[in-house]
């Protein structure tokens, strides 16, 4: 498995506009009728999916379909793509995948977290409230997109074993970590 994080802000209108024209006409129309700041975050994601399988498959033309509850999909590995203020992440992967990336921002302290179990709620609260929450919240995305479910699915999971995050959940592993203001998983199916 490979991920690459990018800054909306360091890639130049030009690989923008070329990104574009390989889009299949109609995800070139979605994305144009995006917000400015939406439409940058969601082209770099592209990009990132589009240096990866360069990288690791030297495929320059490939075609993503979309399956199960919307999950954009490839027919020779697994993908997930993902962004938030700033900066966007992709994961390319022989093994599906997920990424989820957050802004460290914005959290406001409760009893109880929507779509969190009381175990996750109380370790939130415990301390460091802030960056537990975006923990577990970004742990919770990346399994769910890496299974292919859907955000309702996230109430149905716990991630938090003995006070501490899992590593591992029903055969997938999670990795966090932290870089400028964001927090970052990744989860992969276990080899």
């Amino acid at each position: 498995m490979e991920y690459l994080i990018r800054d909306i802000n360091g890639i130049d209108s030009g690989k923008y506009a070329e990104i574009s024209a390989l889009l299949p006409a109609e995800t070139a129309e979605r994305i144009k009728r995006l917000k400015p700041d939406d439409r940058k975050r969601t082209l770099a994601g592209r990009i990132l999916l589009f240096d990866l399988i360069f990288t690791l498959y030297g495929k320059t033309e490939f075609n993503v379909k979309i399956g199960k509850n919307g999950k954009p999909e490839l027919d020779f590995c697994y993908f997930n793509i993902s962004h938030s203020g700033e900066c966007a992440v992709c994961a390319v992967s022989d093994v599906p995948v997920g990424i989820d990336i957050e802004r460290i921002s914005g959290f406001k302290k409760r009893e109880r977290y929507m779509l969190f179990s009381p175990e996750e709620s109380e370790f939130v609260n415990e301390c460091e409230s802030e960056k537990r929450f975006f923990t577990l919240w970004t742990m919770k995305e990346a399994y769910i997109k890496a299974i292919g479910g859907t955000l309702m699915d996230a109430g149905k999971i716990t991630l938090v074993k003995d006070g501490r995050p899992s590593a591992e959940y029903k055969g997938y592993l999670l990795k966090t970590e932290y870089r400028d203001g964001y927090a970052l998983t990744v989860c992969e199916k276990a080899r």
